[in-house]
């Protein structure tokens, strides 16, 4: 399991550093443009900023490093969680295609997700031979996961938020 359980945060930071670097000029071009076609999106880019997307990366990340840490303990509901998670973050990969297809261009996390999706299929099948789960698990575990993710999601791009404006009230007292 050694071998499987310290890739996750390797691919995930892969994956984020591709919307680190690519998303503010990703953002400055396409933003105006997706809020007017998809206006529910509007949200996301609003006082947007790459220090901003960090935090929230860094926050997610700490959560995968723990989910990590229990998972290391040998105890199966953790090995299950960690499982879930992984399912989740692979699932995430397939969002992010999906949304390249839906706008028809480029998005910034589209090249890695594309590199990440199959070697992330493979991981989440052994570890599941590895783990003997059941599909009753896999189901509960990652159903689970993927909703914690999505509401950690918001928290994640709140604390960017926050972070923005905390940090343009720092260069305003300047």
């Amino acid at each position: 399991m050694e071998q499987y359980l310290w890739l996750f945060p390797i691919l995930f930071v892969f994956h984020d550093f591709e919307e680190i670097i690519g998303s503010k000029l990703w953002v400055t071009k396409n933003g105006a443009a997706i809020t007017r076609r998809f206006p529910t999106t509007g949200f996301i880019f609003k006082k947007f900023s790459t220090e901003g997307l960090a935090i929230a990366v860094a926050e997610e990340f700490v959560l995968i490093l723990i989910i990590c840490g229990l998972t290391f303990t040998g105890i199966r509901v953790f090995s299950l969680l960690w499982l879930g998670t992984f399912i989740a973050f692979t699932l995430h990969l397939v969002v992010h295609i999906g949304q390249a297809v839906v706008i028809r261009k480029y998005i910034p996390a589209l090249a890695t997700s594309i590199l990440l999706l199959p070697i992330s299929i493979w991981i989440a099948a052994c570890c599941i031979e590895l783990f003997k789960v059941t599909l009753l698990e896999i189901a509960i575990f990652s159903l689970l996961a993927t909703i914690a993710v999505g509401a950690n999601l918001f928290l994640a791009h709140w604390f960017a938020r926050k972070f923005n404006e905390w940090q343009e009230w720092k260069i305003l007292e300047e």
